[in-house]
């Protein structure tokens, strides 16, 4: 993720934050110490999304994909794997900013995985899917 979304994603969950937190401490009905369990839980949870979020990716490598995901870690190796595509976004209508299409692997169960920051927002959608397709023709070679 650029740093500058990362930059923008963290002054958005910072104001969200604040803005959750300012009733709870200008409520003088709760504890000082539930106003201190309640802002450490709200700002661990801020930086555990934003560190998600900076993390996330897709990673290439000789022995397959790599997809991180917020929480999640997934490893494809490249026999797992039957193709690569791109599709519409299912949600590119919701907002500004949403990519118009995205990236998958294709598993060979017939599932569909889809590679964060590969998408039209984020690269050239259309030359990344058919560089991880070729590498993927190359890996068959290799392997056969």
């Amino acid at each position: 993720m650029a740093t500058t979304r990362v930059g923008g994603l963290a002054l958005t969950v910072l104001l969200l934050s604040f803005g959750a937190l300012l009733p709870i401490w200008r409520d003088k009905e709760f504890a000082p110490s539930s106003k201190v369990i309640g802002s450490l839980l709200v700002i661990g949870f801020c930086l555990l999304v934003i560190a998600g979020a900076a993390r996330a990716g897709t990673l290439v490598t000789a022995e397959g994909i790599t997809v991180r995901g917020m929480v999640r870690r997934r490893r494809l190796p490249w026999a797992e794997i039957t193709r690569f595509t791109k599709a519409p976004n299912p949600n590119a209508h919701t907002g500004r900013g949403a990519p118009a299409f995205l990236a998958y692997a294709v598993r060979s169960d017939g599932r569909r995985v889809h590679l964060p920051y590969v998408d039209d927002k984020h690269v050239l959608v259309d030359r990344e899917v058919e560089r991880l397709n070729t590498l993927l023709a190359e890996h068959r070679a290799d392997a056969g």
